[in-house]
């Protein structure tokens, strides 16, 4: 299923065909499982119940329901991968679906031209450079969940492979002169790290490990006008970057205008970005969009606020957070591979909402990456995994 998404522009219309057959693969090989993970993870469930709403005061309200739909298909997709099957083949599968989509990237790649006399950007296989830089961290975040899995399991030769591929990777995110990307990776690879090592402690120590991270982010959220401006100028200046984000500031400037048609509930799901809308049209052209298609606010705020309003962004906000504090509880009194890489992951995406549209596209990576990261927060302990045992317990044999 991530393998599908992440090779989205080389096989096309077969990427929503092979996400829906893994829903329905799921549904007769695991039908005993899809009482209790939809019981388990029923907030998750009422975002796309509230996109489908939308349509009611959309103005193009059959095109909403569609992707609304759509939008649901994929949430389920994610849950599905997170919420019921062993988080041992979560880590597996997201390293060997990354790595192969990396390696492919190195040899095959191209480079594209971006800024105002910039020069070129390594974008891989994906349709941009930024995209691509967000695939290279997260395949950076699996390689070293894998090759702690690995080196747990005395693996050698996978060990081998995991060390291997991290300077090529690593390389390739620099070469990419993504700066949300950059910074959202070294952010999520240092907690996957304190995490990892913390497994050995005690719950004492690790609780206040979590408490001191929790303050230090709210310390750095109310001190954001002081140190943000600084650290960005030095990566922009670092990564070739003009000051307006290659556009960003002026898409965002037009956002602000397009919410306040309707602050409240929005244009509806999908309702902005379509063929023969005025708004959409003028920004394809300034962008440079010549598919008119694949493109967003690059602001997960902005995006959910001009189609679902302020209630849908309190509504989106308020049950991703209280699914994200329920795993990171769970890394706290369980600390395994499986659910430390989910946090990793949701450090990743959160970092990216101001930068990108995380969460909210259909059949799009971080929508599935991140609710099936939030459904392992949310599954509970009668959930047969072993990965989801107590850290002193071996869950599986290391051959």
């Amino acid at each position: 299923m991530v393998g599908a998404v992440l090779f989205n522009i080389q096989i096309g219309p077969l990427t929503p065909i092979l996400v829906v057959a893994s829903v329905g693969a799921f549904v007769l090989l695991r039908w005993e499982r899809l009482f209790p993970l939809f019981l388990e993870s029923w907030p998750l469930l009422l975002l796309p119940v509230f996109a489908c709403a939308s349509a009611a005061w959309s103005e193009i309200p059959g095109t909403s329901i569609y992707y609304a739909v759509l939008f649901g298909l994929t949430i389920i997709a994610g849950i599905m991968m997170g919420g019921g099957t062993q988080t041992r083949s979560l880590v597996v599968g997201m390293f060997i679906a990354f790595a192969i989509y990396n390696i492919t990237s190195t040899f095959l790649g191209r480079s594209v031209g971006w800024g105002e006399g910039a020069g070129d950007a390594f974008a891989g296989l994906a349709a941009s450079k930024n995209a691509f830089g967000d695939f290279t961290g997260l395949a950076i975040i699996s390689t070293l969940a894998a090759l702690a899995l690995f080196a747990k399991e005395r693996r050698v030769l996978p060990v081998v492979a995991c060390i291997a591929l991290l300077p090529v990777m690593a390389s390739n995110l620099l070469d990419t002169r993504a700066t949300s990307a950059l910074l959202a990776t070294m952010a999520a690879v240092g907690c996957l790290t304190l995490l990892l090592v913390s497994r050995s402690l005690p719950l004492q120590a690790r609780t206040g490990i979590l408490v001191a991270a929790l303050l230090a982010s709210l310390v750095a959220l109310v001190t954001l006008d002081f140190w943000l401006p600084p650290l960005f100028e030095t990566l922009l200046e670092v990564t070739g970057k003009d000051e307006g984000l290659t556009g960003r500031v002026d898409l965002w400037a037009f956002g602000q205008t397009i919410m306040n048609e309707s602050p409240l509930l929005g244009l509806g799901y999908n309702a902005f970005w379509v063929h023969g809308n005025p708004g959409a049209e003028y920004l394809w052209d300034m962008m440079g969009i010549g598919s008119r298609s694949g493109f967003s606010f690059h602001n997960t705020f902005i995006e959910i606020r001009i189609h679902n309003g302020w209630v849908g962004l309190v509504l989106f906000l308020a049950i991703w957070t209280y699914a994200a504090i329920r795993l990171l509880a769970k890394v706290v009194l369980t600390p395994t591979i499986g659910l430390i890489t989910a946090s990793a992951m949701v450090i990743f995406l959160a970092l990216k909402l101001q930068f990108e549209v995380v969460g909210y596209s259909t059949m799009h990576f971080s929508t599935i990456l991140l609710f099936a990261a939030l459904a392992l927060g949310l599954r509970t302990a009668q959930s047969k995994d072993p990965g989801l045992a107590t850290s002193g317990a071996r869950a599986f044999p290391a051959g």
